[in-house]
C-alpha cells in the first residue's frame, strides 16, 4: 500500500516535470548578447554601465549554467563559438518575443490593444459615431458587434459573453451600470402611394388599420411593446408580422407592399418607394449602454470614457422616452 507521502509525490510529479531544469537570471543573457554585439567584455561593460568583472563573471556563470562555452577569448577580444553563435541567435529571438509580449501586455492594460465585444439591439447608425471615435483612439482593439434583442443583449453582458450592450432599456440591478446615450425619434415608414404619405406628422392611432412588419430581433420586441401599449389605450390591437430581417430590409419590404414599419433614428438618405413621417406625442427610443461594473477589460473603460465625454456635450433634451 502506498503511503500518503508517496501519493502526494506522484500527484506533484507532473507539475515538477513542467518546471525548467535551469533557472537563469535574465541579466546574464543581456551580458552575453551585449558582449557579442561589442566583441569585448570591456566595451559591453561600458555600454551597460557596469564593471567589466561583473559582465565577464556573469557570462562565465551563464556558460556554467547551460553547460557550453559561448565565447572564444584572446588578447584581441572575444568572439562566439559555434555553439555560442547558435545559442545567441536563439536567445535574441526569445528576447524579441518576450519584448513583444511585454509591449502587448502594456498596450492591453492601457486599452490600446485587445478585444471588445458589443451586444446591440439598436441599429448600428445610432451608435456608429461612438465607435468611430473609439477606433480613432484605440485602433489596436479588435471590435466585434453581436446583434440581439435588448433583453438578450443584457443577458450576454451578465454572462460576460459581451462587454457592453447598446440597447433600448436601462439596467442597473445585479451589478449592472448604465449610461444614457441619447433619445432617437420613431418614424412611421409608409409606401409612397399610401393615403397618409403627405402628412407632416402622425400619431400611432392613425395607423391602427395597418399591418406592421417588425423584426423578430433587434428593436423589434421593444417597438412591438410600444405599439401594443399605445393602441390598447384606444381599444385596438395592432396587427403585427415578425420577420427575421433588419431595419433596412423591412424598409425595402414596405416599398414592395408588405405593410408599414417603424424606423428608429433620422434617415440618412431618401429611399425609393417609401416616406418617413415622424410620430407625434414624444415617440422616441432611449438608447443606453449597459455593462457590468466588475468587468476589468481596459478596452471597455476606454469606450466608456469616450461615451461619457460624448454625453457631456450640449444636446437638445428629448421630450419623451419609450
Amino acid at each position: 500500500m502506498q503511503s500518503p507521502h508517496e501519493i502526494e509525490q506522484k500527484t506533484l510529479l507532473p507539475e515538477v516535470m513542467l518546471m525548467p531544469k535551469h533557472v537563469v537570471d535574465f541579466r546574464l543573457f543581456q551580458y552575453a548578447l551585449t558582449s557579442a554585439e561589442h566583441g569585448s567584455f570591456r566595451r559591453a561593460a561600458a555600454a551597460l554601465n557596469l564593471q567589466q568583472s561583473t559582465v565577464s563573471r556573469g557570462v562565465r556563470n551563464l556558460e556554467h549554467r547551460i553547460g557550453a562555452e559561448l565565447f572564444e577569448r584572446n588578447h584581441a577580444g572575444i568572439r562566439p563559438t559555434p555553439a555560442g553563435d547558435r545559442f545567441l541567435r536563439e536567445a535574441t529571438l526569445g528576447f524579441d518575443h518576450l519584448g513583444r509580449a511585454m509591449r502587448q501586455a502594456v498596450a492591453s492594460q492601457r486599452g490600446e490593444d485587445g478585444e471588445l465585444t458589443v451586444g446591440a439591439s439598436v441599429p448600428f447608425p445610432l451608435f456608429g459615431e461612438l465607435f468611430e471615435r473609439f477606433r480613432e483612439k484605440h485602433a489596436g482593439v479588435e471590435l466585434e458587434i453581436v446583434e440581439s434583442t435588448t433583453s438578450a443583449s443584457s443577458a450576454l453582458v451578465q454572462q460576460r459573453r459581451v462587454d457592453v450592450a447598446i440597447v433600448a432599456k436601462r439596467h442597473e440591478t445585479g451589478g449592472f451600470q448604465s449610461l444614457h446615450l441619447g433619445d432617437e425619434p420613431m418614424l412611421a415608414v409608409l409606401p409612397r402611394s399610401h393615403s397618409q404619405s403627405g402628412a407632416r406628422r402622425l400619431i400611432i392611432e392613425d395607423l391602427q388599420q395597418e399591418t406592421f412588419i417588425l423584426s423578430a430581433g433587434g428593436l423589434g420586441p421593444d417597438i412591438r411593446a410600444y405599439l401594443t401599449r399605445r393602441m390598447t389605450k384606444s381599444g385596438t390591437e395592432p396587427r403585427i408580422q415578425l420577420h427575421r430581417a433588419n431595419q433596412c430590409d423591412l424598409i425595402n419590404m414596405v416599398a414592395s407592399g408588405f405593410g408599414v414599419t417603424i424606423a428608429v433614428g433620422r434617415p440618412r438618405a431618401a429611399i425609393d418607394g417609401v416616406v418617413f413621417i415622424p410620430l407625434a406625442g414624444g415617440s422616441t427610443i432611449s438608447v443606453w449602454a449597459n455593462w457590468m461594473d466588475s468587468n476589468p477589460n481596459p478596452a471597455l473603460r476606454g469606450l466608456l470614457d469616450i461615451a461619457h465625454e460624448r454625453t457631456a456635450m450640449p444636446r437638445t433634451a428629448a421630450r419623451g422616452r419609450v
